[in-house]
């Protein structure tokens, strides 16, 4: 049984949008008593709810607008941490990133592999979201540092 366009596009919404609320919610546990909502998140919901993200090529397209801004926000988290802590443990962050980066590259290349032939678009939206949320996870551990 194939799933239909319409159960794909559901499909990874939801996937998107939970990956998107775990974001929000614990930003927002952290944060303080207000409720804060991550840009990001927004502007990722707010593409999806669009009438262009309600395709298929629309929702890879807006999660990978959140994957290139939240790797921006990446590269001004590293850039704070490096600057907030003593030379060693600098060297020792520089050292993980280069090796998370290097890891994230093989991952990408992995993702883009052969097996994808049969797969369809869904695995274009899944890897996107899969994508989003390995590198907010990645700003979670660099501002952990910086604290």
């Amino acid at each position: 049984h194939f799933a239909t366009k319409e159960d794909v596009m559901k499909r990874f919404f939801a996937m998107l949008c939970v990956s998107l609320s775990l974001g929000a919610v614990s930003s927002a546990g952290a944060a303080s008593s207000e409720e804060k909502v991550d840009p990001i998140d927004k502007a990722a919901t707010e593409c999806l709810n669009s009438p262009a993200g309600q395709t298929t090529a629309g929702m890879v397209d807006c999660s990978h607008k959140a994957f290139l801004a939240y790797d921006k926000q990446l590269n001004a988290v590293y850039k704070k941490v490096l600057a907030s802590v003593d030379p060693e443990s600098a060297k020792q962050i520089r050292d993980a990133q280069r090796k998370w980066v290097a890891w994230r590259e093989a991952q990408i290349k992995a993702d883009n592999g052969p097996w994808r032939a049969d797969r369809g678009s869904i695995a274009s939206m899944d890897i996107e979201a899969l994508n989003v949320d390995a590198v907010r996870a990645r700003i979670k551990e660099l501002q952990y540092y910086a604290q």
